[in-house]
């Protein structure tokens, strides 16, 4: 199928994520056609439903609820941590909303038997339902958010790269997609050749044209690198003859002008005058051309020329301007002296640094790897070699950031000075041999003594790249030394001191040719430490970056928290009040007591209750009361009707508030038969049964207290309720003649008279008997 072609990318839909059921798209068999598989799969993309695993506080109660139904009525037990198949949730899904269509229909006294008319129902509508939305179009189209995967070799398994939000008909890109094409760019429209392969441009060339072609392609490119080649000699001759190095002494300002005193360095003299002493001396303090610099001057035998040498130094030092380099900023030549302007570092040396102050983990890590990538820069440039690195030429600038200086300075200034000049300069420095001595390489040492040296800077003649190792090494050592001193145990995670002690070892070793390159030191240190360039001011950026993020996340994770936790004390809120009566506690409004004209009351005892709980222990009576009234409020959701209050072996529920409703009676009426026979299937192994009693009229309610504050109902209604439930019989609905007559238009029922009752405290009363017609006709019951 030409599926390994970097010009196509395929795309295959997955509406289900089921493994179970559906399996896993995979690559991987074990089989020889892995490799091609794997290749194949890299311009795979799959489209499937929704980009997030993660189940909301609804969906996981609807999950439970199906698990749990499952197991007691069906005998299907979920494995720990499985949740139901998505098959299942659509049926649900589907089910649902068309019960909610047919009972909309059904209100609206709409033909449910007319197909084209309850599929517009439909049409544009929106379900929220278990905390997940349901949308329809008008045109009767689902509209839901999709997910497009990419496959990721490395792990055999699709990640998400896209995703489309239906809502605000977005299009985010969640992971930038890694095209496996020639040129690392999305396929084109259309094939190179065409998708027939068809396109004039891909037939094959005639002998002519590949005779002529064979010829003339040599020959242009012979050209080409002629005259890249000379435009690269001729760019590098005018680099040569730049002088923009070149410094002018009326650019060079003293230190005394009010705009200069925001460089603060330390009064006390001295009398050396190298850059190891930046910081310290403010009498080589200047600015240049608004700039601070720092002042270094040498003493010349002769006039300082400049050969094609020097400028090739003077134009590297250019061509490498790195952060961990101090840069020369210009160079002013006068009779028998030089004046070396160099970019002034605030906080002086790496020496005075790490006796001023004390440094942590990541802060002495950052140090050594600013150091190392000044080498590195160092060696990869014409200069090759710094030759006499020492704490004394690190020098760490206002950002705390690490810079190399001196590098290139002997190359300049060899031929123009004198040994005892070159031993004066020495003598006024602090970079002398007593004071770098262990920085310095063994096989230096010993040209150095048998030459009879005196100026350290004179190593540079014969020092190469492995000596500025070796001085690494022992910075290494000496920046990190208080923390080699410990175990890898009482390090951060990420450092590995073992590992550091063996870089030093490696960077120290006595035979020259046996020490690593520069960077191979630099990648081994970041592999056992994870540091990074930056400097100090950086590392705390970072550090404050990360802590922000942390807080963010943790913020975000436990506002999530507090939604649901929310979601689920709200939740709880509207099962123990009115959700109207919730809503406008919420916006901060009293409840103010209301008057219901219309309503009808249920009440129920269980029969023979108390001497139940006489001969069974108080957990199974909770148990038994649980199941019973458990079953009766699953039942309520399908009826118009509010659940009061259960007070021991009574369930009292009302119609007809707090949202009026005129079919109270009916609403009641059905519910209490559906109850009924709910009761008979629970209790009769118990030999238990059931008392009912409803009326109907007029009563008050009201939200009373404010610790666990309930919703009350007052009134004569509620009391003449409560009398038919305890003057009825076992087993029957017993209802008032108020009752009675908003109900005889009905026939989902028989309704027959009892005859007058005496009710306590309300005198004689004509009542009824409610009965389902199908148990009455089916048993042909008379009372």
């Amino acid at each position: 199928m030409d599926m390994t072609n970097s010009e196509y990318v395929y795309f295959t839909v997955e509406p289900y994520r089921d493994v179970e059921f559906f399996g896993r798209l995979q690559a991987s068999f074990n089989d020889s056609s892995d490799e091609v598989a794997r290749k194949a799969f890299r311009y795979l993309f799959q489209i499937t439903g929704t980009c997030t695993k993660s189940v909301s506080v609804g969906m996981r109660r609807l999950q439970d609820q199906i698990k749990r139904r499952s197991a007691v009525e069906y005998g299907v037990k979920y494995r720990h941590n499985e949740d139901p198949s998505e098959s299942v949730l659509a049926s649900y899904f589907s089910v649902k909303t068309l019960g909610i269509v047919v009972d909309e229909a059904l209100k609206a006294g709409a033909d449910v038997y007319n197909g084209a008319a309850m599929a517009r129902r439909f049409f544009n509508h929106t379900w929220y339902l278990n905390e997940r939305t349901i949308n329809i179009d008008p045109m009767g189209n689902r509209i839901m958010d999709l997910c497009m995967r990419a496959f990721d070799n490395d792990s055999d398994t699709f990640r998400n790269v896209m995703y489309y939000d239906p809502t605000l008909t977005t299009l985010s890109e969640l992971e930038r997609i890694k095209w496996y094409t020639e040129n690392g760019t999305q396929p084109p429209n259309e094939p190179r050749c065409g998708f027939k392969g068809d396109n004039p441009a891909c037939a094959e060339p005639g002998p002519g044209i590949a005779l002529v072609a064979g010829t003339a392609v040599p020959a242009v490119v012979l050209l080409l690198v002629v005259s890249l080649c000379g435009f690269w000699r001729f760019r590098r001759e005018v680099e040569l003859k730049d002088n923009w190095w070149l410094g002018n002494k009326a650019d060079l300002m003293s230190p005394d002008s009010a705009s200069n005193r925001r460089y603060s360095i330390s009064r006390h003299t001295s009398p050396s005058y190298s850059l190891s002493t930046m910081g310290k001396d403010p009498k080589h303090f200047r600015t240049y051309r608004g700039n601070p610099v720092w002042i270094f001057k040498v003493q010349t035998l002769q006039t300082f020329f400049l050969n094609r040498s020097k400028r090739t130094i003077l134009r590297e030092m250019k061509l490498i301007s790195h952060v961990n380099l101090v840069h020369l900023q210009g160079l002013l030549i006068e009779k028998e002296t030089l004046t070396f302007m160099y970019e002034f570092c605030q906080k002086g040396s790496l020496a005075g640094l790490l006796e001023r102050m004390t440094l942590d983990w990541e802060f002495r890590a950052g140090l050594i790897h600013d150091l190392l990538e000044g080498v590195v820069v160092i060696h990869q440039s014409l200069i090759r070699r710094h030759g006499y690195l020492s704490p004394f030429t690190c020098l760490i600038d206002q950002r705390f950031t690490l810079k190399l200086a001196e590098f290139g300075l002997y190359d300049l200034i060899k031929d123009v000075t004198t040994p005892e000049m070159s031993n004066k300069l020495s003598e006024n420095s602090t970079i002398t041999y007593a004071n770098t001595e262990q920085w310095i390489a063994p096989e230096l040492q010993a040209k150095f003594k048998t030459n009879g040296m005196k100026n350290v800077r004179n190593l540079a003649a014969i020092a190469g790249p492995e000596a500025d190792v070796y001085a690494a090494g022992g910075l290494i050592d000496m920046v990190m030394e208080e923390n080699l001193a410990l175990d890898d145990a009482a390090a951060p995670p990420r450092y590995s001191l073992s590992g550091i002690r063996t870089i030093v070892e490696a960077c120290q070793h006595y035979e020259p040719w046996r020490r690593p390159m520069a960077d191979e030191v630099k990648r081994r240190f970041v592999l056992r430490t994870g540091a990074r360039s930056g400097g100090f001011l950086e590392s705390l950026v970072r550090r404050m970056e990360m802590y922000a993020r942390r807080m963010e996340f943790a913020v975000r994770e436990r506002t999530e928290a507090l939604k649901a936790e929310r979601k689920v004390c709200e939740k709880l809120l509207e099962e123990m009040l009115p959700k109207s009566i919730v809503e406008r506690l919420r916006s901060g409004y009293a409840v103010e007591p209301e008057h219901f004209s219309r309503v009808t009351i249920f009440f129920s005892v269980i029969v023979g209750f108390v001497e139940f709980v006489s001969v069974t222990s108080p957990m199974e009576v909770i148990d038994f009361l649980n199941s019973i009234f458990s079953s009766f409020d699953a039942a309520l959701s399908t009826y118009d009707v509010y659940k009061v209050e259960t007070i021991s072996d009574c369930y009292m529920v009302a119609s007809g508030l707090p949202k009026p409703n005129e079919q109270h009676a009916v609403e009641i009426s059905r519910m209490s038969i559906h109850l009924l026979s709910i009761f008979r299937k629970r209790a009769d192994h118990l030999r238990m049964q059931i008392k009912m009693g409803l009326h109907s009229g007029p009563c008050a309610a009201g939200v009373v207290g404010s610790k666990r504050p309930r919703y009350c109902l007052f009134g004569d209604t509620i009391n003449t309720a409560s009398r038919m439930a305890s003057h009825g019989k076992p087993s029957r609905i017993h209802i008032s003649s108020t009752t009675c007559a908003l109900i005889l238009h009905i026939s989902d029922y028989v309704i027959k008279e009892r005859g007058i009752v005496e009710l306590k405290g309300k005198g004689k009363e004509r009542t009824f008997w409610l009965i389902s017609a199908d148990e009455y006709y089916a048993t042909k019951i008379h009372i």
